[in-house]
């Protein structure tokens, strides 16, 4: 379980990280992963032990148990969010196969050398494969884990080659405050909000309970979270401010850059049919009988279709990292835990309803400062908002416009 759990932190919300670094300094950056890591600890916690209490594991579930109204509209509101967050997902992973194969070059000059065609043939390689049973697709988790540990060493390896040979890029910031920081909490969010399928996982917990579950979270995100810190620092010095927000396109021509790139492609053709099987299994549990399969059948093609549909008009990962993350920050960490918190634990007290409005309100509030900072902007640290390494005047940070001027789109 520690592996799976640490398995959803490394999909295409970390390939955006050295991006939102370069936007939020380095200790910026490693305080707001470890922020974000003790945050979810905390609200994936709550809904645990509610889910123990009503004997109900899926997030929705629980919320249904609210007093009043509140508790059907939520477990609607959910089911739906849940919805866009994981289409959210879908998408991540075509833009993610466009960039990689656009960036490995490997495909120059062929049919392939446009990101509309790859889009459209991403669609129609995993539409077949959303169709196939989950025992044949069990071979996914091994092999995202793979591709991940091959990008942390080729990411570390490449910034020691920096180092080794006093490359390292100009006008890294160690520390800084600017509202780059905003996007950087909206991208690790992305990266490691699980509350929409913990309760599932919780429920196949050998001798299960809520204090053992927590040793299993502690476990998998200290483990996560040093790897997402080694990894997003090592990305940020490697390529420096103007650092892709997909970092696969940041890397150098080379062999060993396209098994990388080459790799993730695989990777997400793997996953994206997980993905689907969340996305499914509410309409599969309701009761259509006769007319399952055909609406299983047209919900999945629509998805696919939609997603390959927003990836011809949306090209920037790190733009969708952190409109997905502002709105799981808003729903799974701030809005379901707070409410299961205030009225479904039992606990009186006026420091945890203070605690529990304040996650509400201060989740809330950053998540609609996420939607409105999409750009990591990594020249307002050059502008003065970076306080070391401290210059005589501002250092000028001018990255070539396929590089960093990505909210144009």
């Amino acid at each position: 379980m520690i592996l799976n759990i640490v398995t959803g932190g490394l999909g295409t919300g970390m390939l955006s990280l050295p991006w939102a670094m370069a936007g939020a300094s380095i200790s910026v950056g490693v305080v707001v992963i470890v922020g974000v890591i003790i945050v979810n600890l905390f609200t994936t916690s709550i809904l645990v032990t509610a889910a123990e209490r009503y004997q109900i594991f899926d997030l929705a579930g629980v919320l249904g148990k609210l007093p009043g109204r509140l508790g059907p509209g939520m477990q609607i509101f959910t089911n739906l969010m849940v919805w866009v967050a994981l289409f959210g997902s879908l998408l991540s992973y075509i833009i993610s196969i466009q960039d990689s194969v656009e960036a490995s070059t490997f495909f120059k000059g062929t049919v392939l050398d446009h990101r509309d065609r790859v889009a459209i043939l991403a669609g129609l390689i995993v539409l077949p494969l959303c169709f196939l049973e989950q025992r044949y697709l069990s071979f996914t988790s091994s092999m995202a884990i793979l591709v991940n540990v091959y990008l942390v060493i080729m990411v570390c390896a490449l910034f020691m080659q920096n180092v080794v040979g006093d490359a390292l890029p100009a006008g890294i910031c160690a520390v800084g405050m600017t509202q780059g920081s905003i996007t950087m909490v909206s991208t690790m969010m992305q990266s490691v909000i699980i509350q929409m399928c913990i309760l599932p996982m919780y429920k196949e917990l050998e001798d299960r309970s809520p204090q053992k579950f927590g040793r299993v979270m502690l476990a998998s995100f200290s483990i996560l979270g040093a790897l997402l810190i080694l990894y997003s620092i090592a990305g940020y010095m490697a390529f420096g401010p103007c650092v892709q927000s997909n970092l696969l396109k940041s890397f150098p021509d080379g062999v060993f850059s396209k098994i990388a790139q080459l790799s993730m492609v695989f990777a997400c053709f793997a996953v994206y049919p997980i993905m689907m099987i969340a996305m499914i299994a509410p309409i599969k549990n309701c009761s259509l009988e006769q007319r399952q399969k055909q609406v299983v059948a047209s919900v999945t093609a629509g998805f696919v279709l939609a997603s390959v549909l927003m990836a011809l008009t949306v090209d920037q990962l790190g733009i969708v990292n952190v409109i997905d993350g502002a709105l799981c920050l808003f729903v799974f960490v701030a809005l379901a835990p707070g409410l299961v918190g205030l009225f479904l634990l039992d606990r009186s007290s006026t420091a945890w309803k203070a605690s529990m409005a304040t996650l509400i309100t201060l989740g809330t509030i950053l998540a609609f400062l996420g939607f409105i900072f999409l750009d990591n902007q990594p020249a307002l640290l050059g502008d003065g908002g970076c306080f070391l390494p401290k210059s005589s005047g501002s250092i000028s940070i001018h990255c070539p416009v396929h590089l960093a001027s990505e909210t144009g789109n």
